[in-house]
């Protein structure tokens, strides 16, 4: 994150981060595709969670090597058995969370390939905000 990324406006106790930082972010209307304000916390550590898994690895210049889920890469190939991406699903679900510092554990992974463009997920999430579950559908595109 940037300086510019950084409130240095006072806040209640309760608001900060183990570093005494808030971190805020753009509100993401993704059913409209729009940003509809701002948001920090728990709120904007879901909507990163979600963006990362949403983004294809290696797809878009703006992002490093490091920044995206590689599922929409392996779901399509036909050469690859259910076996292997019985173990390999959740082990890229993790290696694209674990990267984000704002998560610090990703278990109880559960997922099922809808066709080759959209897995359904769930899993728990423990971040600096807090633990929560999270379900939805990954679609390619």
């Amino acid at each position: 994150m940037d300086e510019d990324d950084i409130i240095s406006v006072p806040f209640e106790e309760d608001d900060l981060d183990g570093s005494g930082t808030v971190y805020r972010t753009y509100r993401m209307d993704t059913k409209r595709k729009r940003i509809i304000g701002m948001i920090d916390g728990a709120e904007a550590a879901a909507q990163s969670i979600f963006k990362e898994l949403q983004t294809k690895r290696f797809a878009y210049l703006l992002y490093d090597d490091q920044y995206g889920c590689d599922i929409f890469n392996k779901i399509g190939n036909s050469d690859l058995t259910e076996e292997y991406l019985d173990s390999d699903i959740p082990a890229m679900i993790e290696d694209c969370l674990l990267i984000d510092d704002l998560v610090t554990e990703v278990s109880d992974i559960s997922f099922e390939i809808i066709d080759v463009d959209s897995v359904s997920i769930e899993f728990y999430v423990a971040t600096i905000y807090g633990d929560m579950n999270m379900e939805g559908v990954l679609m390619d595109g």
